[in-house]
């Protein structure tokens, strides 16, 4: 178990590093004609459906279950997301009207409530939405193993796939645009929790890996083309969801390859500070553009504002961001009951009375 954890958060401490590079070269601060596109975000997004399903699919759909879920999902993102936005509202409004989170009065309550798309805070929407999703997913799961009845979950499951269908016409703010990416990570936990089992072939497992790199490497690098729209429209191919989701099934297994780039201690660092390197990156950028802008291609800059990141992050996520959740975390405990009550109300069973 604490292998398989910690080799995702080692996928997670990944993702934030291509999102990093991705804009890097975007900003122009690394001269290369391919950024890696939008693979961070595609991994975020299908990690975060892998480990929902993997953590809570066969738990039970009760009152204390459900609240331990929303206050871990309320914590893990809001407070510190908050935060920033407040922050950049400031900055924007006050210091700097170029900022680069160009949050105002015009736009400021869409973000407090989760439906903005200023700069990388697009991610954050669908995030959101699929968490309100999973838990009518897990409902209605629970529902079918305790009834038998299907209904529920085939009307889901069907809503889905025509979300699915209609993506492209969808705003990418709205988490049927991307719902993709979550479905088959949810797939992929599913799966990956019903085995129960690890394979005793390290060998095969480390082909598979390295195999699975090298292909990433060779789609990202634009050397194999998995589908003609692929360089254009790479977050929406149901190609790459599934690619990226079998990416993220296949590396649960440990193996000395997935040990060594997935599970060392630096890229599992990497995936706690992941949430605080993806709101601060883009800051970072900016500001070095704005102090060195006929310097930002040199290597020395360009390691420097890396490193810059990186402390910066880390420095947000031991102070704002885990403060943030501990304020939160505080709250959710005190109110807890306040909050199973309410979803009682709502007709969630207590879990003494779930079969």
């Amino acid at each position: 178990m604490n292998k398989k954890i910690d080799l995702i958060s080692g996928l997670a401490g990944f993702a934030a590093l291509m999102v990093i590079y991705a804009h890097m070269g975007s900003e122009g601060f690394l001269r290369l004609s391919h950024h890696f596109h939008n693979l961070g975000v595609m991994f975020f997004f299908s990690l975060s459906g892998f480990l929902l399903s993997y953590l809570y699919i066969d738990k039970k759909f009760c009152a204390e279950d459900v609240t331990a879920y929303s206050l871990a999902r309320l914590t893990r993102i809001a407070p510190v997301y908050l935060f920033t936005i407040l922050a950049s509202f400031v900055i924007f409004t006050c210091f700097d009207p170029q900022f680069v989170y160009q949050i105002g009065a015009h736009n400021l309550l869409r973000h407090l409530l989760f439906i903005g798309n200023e700069s990388v805070f697009w991610t954050i929407d669908p995030q959101v939405q699929f968490y309100v999703l999973f838990l009518l997913l897990w409902s209605a799961t629970a529902h079918y193993v305790s009834t038998k009845n299907a209904l529920p979950l085939v009307f889901l499951v069907f809503a889905c796939v025509l979300l699915i269908m209609l993506r492209r016409s969808l705003p990418g703010t709205f988490v049927g645009a991307n719902l993709h990416y979550f479905a088959f990570g949810v797939l992929a936990g599913v799966v990956r929790r019903k085995m129960h089992i690890e394979f005793h072939q390290p060998q095969l497992i480390n082909i598979i890996h390295v195999s699975l790199l090298l292909l990433f490497l060779g789609v990202e690098c634009g050397i194999i083309q998995l589908s003609e729209r692929m360089p254009h429209e790479n977050l929406s191919t149901l190609v790459m969801a599934m690619l990226v989701a079998f990416f993220v099934f296949v590396f649960s297994f440990d193996s000395l390859s997935a040990r060594l780039l997935f599970g060392n201690p630096l890229l599992r660092l990497m995936g706690s500070l992941s949430f605080s390197l993806y709101l601060l990156h883009m800051p970072v950028l900016y500001w070095v553009k704005k102090l060195y802008p006929d310097e930002i291609t040199h290597p020395v800059v360009v390691a420097l504002t890396f490193m810059l990141i990186i402390a910066l992050a880390t420095l947000y996520f031991y102070t704002v961001e885990r403060y943030c959740a501990l304020a939160v975390k505080t709250l959710g405990k005190k109110y807890a009951g306040r909050i199973e009550g309410m979803f009682t109300r709502l007709g969630v069973k207590n879990r003494a009375t779930v079969s």
